[in-house]
């Protein structure tokens, strides 16, 4: 079973997108500020939790900007390469830019009023399967 951490504090969408990836076979784990997801990550580190198969993460958080959740996994090596997909409906073009430019930019950036909670699940298991195929090298 694929684990994943939904950071996000708005209750009704925690519920659908709880409900939707537990139905699908995910183990999800709920972090809903970034105070938490800074102690999940914090209890990856020191070996208390497992790490996750991908986080989700909403940038418009009740204590501040999911940008702070990037910035730190991006510069830990143990949680640097957890693949994180951008679940929100902040868009604002020069702040793409910004964690480009900075090295932090999720694997994906999606506005959610532009994919169902559906789509979603599909998208995270597509990654996720793509993810595991063997590479080959034909050199």
């Amino acid at each position: 079973m694929k684990k994943i951490i939904l950071v996000e504090s708005q209750p009704e969408q925690i519920g659908i997108y709880r409900r939707i990836f537990q139905n699908t076979d995910f183990d999800v784990e709920l972090a809903g500020s970034v105070q938490e997801m800074h102690e999940e990550l914090r209890d990856i580190r020191i070996g208390d939790s497992q790490k996750p198969d991908l986080v989700i993460l909403d940038f418009m958080l009740a204590d501040g900007h999911g940008v702070e959740i990037l910035r730190a996994m991006k510069k830990n090596f143990l949680t640097r390469d957890i693949p994180v997909f951008a679940v929100t409906n902040y868009q604002n073009q020069d702040f793409e830019k910004e964690i480009e430019r900075l090295g932090i930019m999720p694997e994906k950036y999606l506005i959610k009023t532009n994919h169902t909670p559906n789509e979603l699940v599909d998208m995270v298991s597509g990654y996720l399967v793509q993810k595991e195929k063997p590479r080959v090298n034909l050199s």
